[in-house]
């Protein structure tokens, strides 16, 4: 089996098994792709609910805009994460719930509303708080969940300089 078979059927198995409570590989063809699943028009969050995976995507649309490259909004950071939380451990998923909760508490301080509520300027005031002058564990936690999905996915190794196929082989994988 070559390598890129194989991350696929284990990538495959780990988003799978947030969904289900026993997952065998064999479920899947070899040609699987677990990031399709993501892509679903009919995708609803596993672990998030509503609100918080809205914050979450107004959030990480802050830390990483659409610019020249889709930002973590177009890359669906916030499916990515939700299906990792979903199959996380209780202890991280109550971490991961506290810092996007941080951001509510942080805009309701401030502006008497949830952070998804708010203007995009305010938005941005809420993370820039968060995150100085020393950056608060919750927006530590949050920034290194967002950006980890987001160079994971297909447009962040793009905005890295990848140019080979989204899924391909890496040189010298076979």
């Amino acid at each position: 089996m070559r390598r890129r078979d194989l991350f696929r059927r284990t990538l495959g198995v780990a988003l799978a098994s947030a969904s289900q409570a026993v997952v065998s590989a064999r479920e899947f063809p070899p040609d699987y792709d677990a990031s399709k699943d993501l892509a679903r028009a009919d995708w609803k969050p596993q672990f998030l609910d509503d609100h918080q995976n809205q914050t979450l995507i107004a959030f990480s649309d802050i830390l990483i805009p659409e610019t020249d490259t889709p930002g973590a909004k177009a890359a669906l950071v916030n499916r990515f994460l939700d299906r990792l939380l979903a199959a996380d451990t209780r202890s991280e998923q109550r971490k991961f719930i506290e810092a996007l909760a941080y951001a509510d508490g942080a805009a309701f301080e401030r502006h008497q509303a949830a952070f998804v509520y708010l203007t995009p300027e305010q938005q941005s005031e809420i993370v820039r708080v968060m995150a100085e002058p020393v950056p608060h564990k919750q927006f530590t936690h949050l920034k290194d969940q967002i950006a980890r999905a987001y160079y994971a996915s297909e447009s962040g190794m793009r905005a890295l300089g990848y140019d080979g196929p989204p899924h391909g082989e890496l040189p010298g994988c076979k």
